[in-house]
């Protein structure tokens, strides 16, 4: 999951009922309520078929996630840091990261 992770534009998902920017350039918490409240509304719209509606959060969850980049660019700390993350996950935390992941990469085609 960390290697899949690393090649993907940044994204929001949540992990154990937190919220995180994960992506090849970024790896860090999200505790921005208009964010996260995208997060919910693009997996109810996926979930309900509005595939539309779904498009339309998705792009704004890229969006948030590339204004939240830390400049200069660090990638053995974000490695680092999303490694310590996702050893912390607990079981159904890593599963529902890993199904979050292969929602983003059918919808970033």
């Amino acid at each position: 999951m960390l290697e899949k992770l690393l090649t993907l534009p940044g994204f929001i998902y949540e992990a154990d009922g937190a919220y995180y920017y994960l992506g090849k350039w970024i790896c860090k918490e999200c505790t921005n309520v208009d964010e996260t409240d995208c997060v919910t509304m693009y997996q109810m719209c996926r979930a309900g078929g509005e595939e539309k509606d779904a498009s339309f959060y998705f792009q704004k969850i890229r969006a948030y996630s590339d204004f939240a980049l830390d400049i200069p660019y660090n990638p053995a700390l974000i490695r680092e840091n999303m490694e310590k993350l996702l050893a912390g996950l607990s079981e159904n935390g890593q599963k529902n990261l890993e199904k979050q992941i292969q929602l983003v990469e059918t919808d970033a085609q």
